[in-house]
């Protein structure tokens, strides 16, 4: 599509999108979903054997209630561990239309699963991700540089933006600013919460002015706080709580599913920092165990793209995610594909009800939101989460200048052990700053007994060399 006429269709789509709701777009995505599945069911020989073992005759599913009753749940043991690629790929799709592959992460364990682009829908994927930053960082407007540092080969193509894939390298990020951050009207830096970390650090060991330039921020791979959000924000200049400011908003895609599948927007970010302020706000919205819980992230989808289900919900409606990809030509058809996280719903109309309680003038979405709460295997024994630690690492700014981020958190024999690495020539002041997350950490778990250590960098054992590579594990249950 040629660069005016794209910018022209985004356009309309924001209109489109300003004029819309909710529920009429996830009723225009509703009419998607039968169409996929008849597909799949059709063109997927590892489809077609997961129907057949559990008695379900494909004609016989008439409404996406059928679908979401009668079908079966699926995850990564049940596809790429058990089928072959040729299994998985659809029938419709040929070898030779086949563009690009990205493996996921490798972080849940179990092997790694893959997804499959075509040539025809990296044809598209351009405008999707063009469409994505210009409803967040209106890039159509402003001329902007994308620096982008997430690992294991995730690229962006883009025809409205200047991209530059410079992965795990925060001296190439930093020297990118430098010499030619002034040709750009506005920044979006992206990368995972650790390494903008280390970006963060090397930027004020060199002395780098970020204020210099209008900063935005994608943060991918894995979820954060609040405080980590201040964090960012006070390094790189950024107001958090001013729309006219820069954003800092995360993005989350799967990797055998897609990038960018749930985003938050200026609304969600609005909405998570007023529940963070107010207990009784977070209560009212979700539910009364919520205040004892980390803050969950706000994120809005298309339900033009995507088909979201909670499955298994609690009391308060949070249950495991389970997505269906609606487009009709994606090579491996992953139907009712449960991503290993935990979310539930937000409603709109309980969004209008609480609007003056979140902000003067509050107008919700129009795409519907879910809140996130994180991989499932972040919860930790007796209801605690991987978050509340990653929430009282940056809870001073003054004490996580002097961390590397990296921490781990294991069973003890009466209560937790949290681990957490200094940055290098912080050897002195370990002492203080044990004593200073302590401080942090006990009224976020008040009935929990923690051991509490700072470690200097070369004496921490865990993913001791962090290469930013792959992502970093916080927690694992095996070791209780």
């Amino acid at each position: 599509m040629k660069p005016l006429l794209a910018r022209l269709a985004r356009q309309l789509i924001r209109w489109r999108l300003a004029g819309s709701s909710p529920a009429s777009l996830l009723a225009l995505g509703e009419g998607k979903l039968l169409k996929s599945f008849h597909r799949a069911a059709r063109c997927s020989p590892a489809y077609r054997t997961l129907l057949a073992e559990a008695g379900i005759d494909p004609a016989l599913i008439r409404t996406p209630q059928d679908f979401r009753d009668q079908c079966p749940v699926l995850d990564k043991a049940m596809t790429f561990k058990r089928f072959g690629a040729r299994e998985l790929l659809a029938e419709d799709i040929k070898t030779r239309d086949l563009a690009s592959v990205l493996t996921s992460s490798g972080h849940g364990g179990g092997g790694f699963a893959l997804g499959l682009s075509t040539r025809a829908q990296l044809k598209d994927t351009a405008f999707t991700i063009d469409l994505g930053l210009d409803l967040a960082f209106d890039t159509d407007r402003r001329r902007t540089l994308l620096i982008n540092c997430l690992p294991m080969g995730v690229t962006f193509q883009s025809d409205a933006v200047c991209v530059a894939n410079v992965s795990v390298r925060e001296d190439m990020a930093c020297a990118l600013v430098n010499q030619v951050g002034d040709l750009f009207e506005q920044i979006v830096l992206c990368g995972d919460p650790l390494f903008l970390k280390k970006v963060c650090d090397h930027s004020q060991d060199i002395g780098l002015d970020w204020r210099r330039h209008r900063l935005n921020v994608i943060v991918g791979e894995e979820t954060f706080t609040e405080s980590f959000r201040d964090y960012l924000a006070g390094v790189l200049g950024i107001d958090p709580d001013d729309p006219g400011s820069g954003m800092i908003g995360s993005s989350m895609g799967v990797g055998e599913l897609g990038l960018n599948l749930f985003n938050e927007t200026r609304e969600t970010v609005a909405l998570r920092r007023a529940c963070a302020r107010d207990p009784q706000l977070r209560e009212r919205l979700l539910g009364p165990t919520s205040a004892s819980m980390p803050v969950p992230t706000f994120m809005v989808y298309s339900p033009l793209r995507t088909s979201v289900e909670i499955l298994y919900a609690d009391d308060n409606g949070n249950g495991d995610l389970v997505v269906t990809l609606l487009d009709p030509a994606v090579p491996l058809p992953l139907l009712r594909y449960k991503t290993g996280d935990r979310a539930r719903f937000v409603s709109p109309a309980q969004l209008k009800q609480l609007a003056d309680a979140i902000a003067p003038g509050y107008l919700p979405p129009a795409l519907p939101i879910i809140a996130l709460h994180g991989r499932s295997k972040d919860q930790l024994p007796g209801g605690g989460h991987v978050d509340t630690f990653k929430e009282a690492l940056y809870g001073s700014p003054e004490i996580a200048r002097q961390l590397s981020g990296a921490h781990r958190i294991s069973g003890a024999a009466n209560g937790l052990c949290w681990q957490v690495q200094a940055a290098r020539g912080a050897e002195m002041n370990l002492p203080e700053l044990t004593s200073r997350l302590g401080q942090e950490i006990a009224p976020r778990l008040p009935d929990t007994p923690l051991t509490v250590t700072c470690m200097a960098y070369d004496d921490f054992q865990h993913d001791k060399t962090i290469d930013y590579e792959r992502k970093f594990v916080y927690w694992l249950p095996s070791e209780q």
